[in-house]
């Protein structure tokens, strides 16, 4: 992106004063609640005829009223009031513009593709630009902006892109619940102006966004994209979630969006040209894009498990073999120094590690980490943190906020393994009992900035990607997330 529309953007992004078009009380004034909640520190300027007062504000009876310069819009208008708008918008100096309006391109019917190519034209000709129509548009913590009522602020590294509204939504909220933040979130819907490869070159550009997450169903232009992507891979990961395909889904997209959704196989090669990372759900999208901001680079593929169980052990075994992973068997003198830990008869402390009851006993884990992570033939660590033992144990014994202290142990070991060894140290948390302490375990290791997974297959997964990526991209640096304490 050059120099010039890379500040337009930043300009936009960080708007000053921003009219809320068409903000009504039958959708609990959705818009203004959402920059409200968020506390933006700006100036806002609701616009409704029918509405003279709500939530404090005096609202205006069209853009043309307001007596101060607007820097942003959006609309929520009927469609077919939409290019009236637009008019007044340009009149009036507005920067950016979010089309929330629906009813354009993504109906298939032609009366639909001719308001969408007005809408087009008419931005095309003026300096103003334009998200969707059919999107949300824009969420930048850092400048209060909003496009959900219940959004928490929260700043960080991530940046996101979707066409749909609904997972950019969906991402914002689950980078959030992993304590992570996101830098922007842009839905751009159906591209009549701002389109996916302009967003990625912005966000390669943009100094606050440490790694890309993308949900696409659809392009118009995919050249474009595809270099956009290629230029940025080396340099930031990209994670790309694309849908759309199956025959079924293809249909779909066309009805949503109206892009065009394009053969999986165009679609894959394009992906392995373009360096980026590759998922089909929802969930390891998320989990891959906040594993590199918790991940440092693996140095091999030799893999450390440590259970309670030797079953997990066993099973967790499997999963790595699947993916190409080692789970070699530990030195002598690892062997030999959790040989003093591990006492239970039986056990397995070659690797994978099962800990059985020694377990039970934080000091024991903590050691046992840090043997294993120290071991020359181990260059990650995958550890199942088990709250329905851990806090079964707790209750049985009546020992008050010992699984909070065990939980803490445990993450400055696993701190040690990330920053002092520099190794991936993964913690799976199944979800077997003890719903509301399996939330509370995770949100601490989340809290101290270390990948959790649901099961150790899912942890096998995303270090797989994670691993493959840095293979492709050796000159890629770690995300500087990954060093703040």
């Amino acid at each position: 992106m050059d120099a010039k529309t890379f500040q337009q953007f930043e300009e936009f992004i960080h708007s000053k004063s921003v009219a809320l078009i068409g903000t009504s009380r039958s959708a609990g004034f959705y818009w203004f609640r959402s920059f409200l909640n968020f506390g933006f520190p700006g100036k806002l300027y609701p616009v409704n005829p029918r509405v003279d007062e709500a939530l404090g504000y005096k609202f205006y009876k069209s853009l043309s009223e307001i007596p101060d310069p607007v820097d942003y819009a959006i609309l929520r208008v009927p469609a077919q009031s939409v290019l009236q708008v637009l008019d007044e918008c340009i009149a009036k100096g507005v920067k950016c513009v979010t089309i929330f309006t629906s009813g354009f391109s993504e109906l298939g019917t032609e009366e639909g593709w001719q308001r969408e190519r007005a809408i087009a034209e008419k931005i095309h000709a003026s300096p103003m630009r334009a998200f969707g129509p059919n999107c949300m548009g824009l969420t930048c913590p850092e400048s209060y902006f909003a496009f959900r009522p219940d959004l928490k602020r929260n700043p960080g590294p991530v940046g996101f892109i979707s066409q749909s509204g609904g997972k950019a939504i969906d991402a914002y909220l689950a980078v959030t619940e992993t304590k992570l933040g996101c830098s922007k979130v842009f839905s751009y819907g159906n591209e009549a102006d701002i389109s996916s490869w302009e967003l990625v070159e912005y966000l390669h550009e943009d100094p606050k966004t440490q790694v890309i997450g993308i949900y696409i169903e659809g392009v118009r232009d995919g050249p474009r994209l595809r270099k956009a992507i290629a230029t940025c891979a080396p340099d930031k990961p990209i994670v790309i979630w694309k849908s759309g395909v199956t025959e079924e889904g293809q249909r779909a997209v066309s009805s949503h969006s109206a892009a065009l959704a394009g053969s999986t196989d165009i679609w894959n090669a394009l992906l392995r040209q373009t360096g980026a990372v590759s998922v089909d759900s929802f969930e390891r999208l998320v989990n891959t894009i906040v594993t590199f901001i918790r991940c440092p680079r693996p140095p091999g593929k030799r893999v450390a498990l440590i259970a309670i169980s030797g079953g997990a052990g066993v099973a967790g075994t499997d999963s790595l073999a699947h993916f190409g992973f080692e789970v070699p068997r530990l030195s002598s003198e690892t062997i030999e120094a959790l040989s003093d830990v591990i006492n239970a008869v039986g056990t397995n402390i070659r690797n994978p590690v099962d800990m059985a009851s020694s377990y039970f006993y934080p000091e024991n884990t903590v050691k046992t980490i840090r043997h294993v992570a120290e071991d020359k033939n181990i260059d990650a660590i995958i550890v199942e943190a088990a709250p329905h033992y851990v806090n079964f144990m707790a209750n049985h014994m009546d020992l008050q906020g010992m699984a909070t202290t065990y939980w803490d142990m445990m993450i400055q070991a696993g701190q040690y393994c990330v920053r002092e060894l520099r190794k991936p140290f993964f913690v799976a948390v199944p979800a077997v009992s003890y719903p509301q302490e399996n939330l509370e375990t995770r949100n601490q290791f989340r809290d101290a900035n270390l990948p959790v997974f649901s099961n150790i297959a899912e942890a096998a997964d995303i270090l797989n990607l994670i691993y493959h990526h840095y293979q492709r991209h050796p000159n890629l640096p770690e995300p500087p997330y990954l060093h703040r304490r």
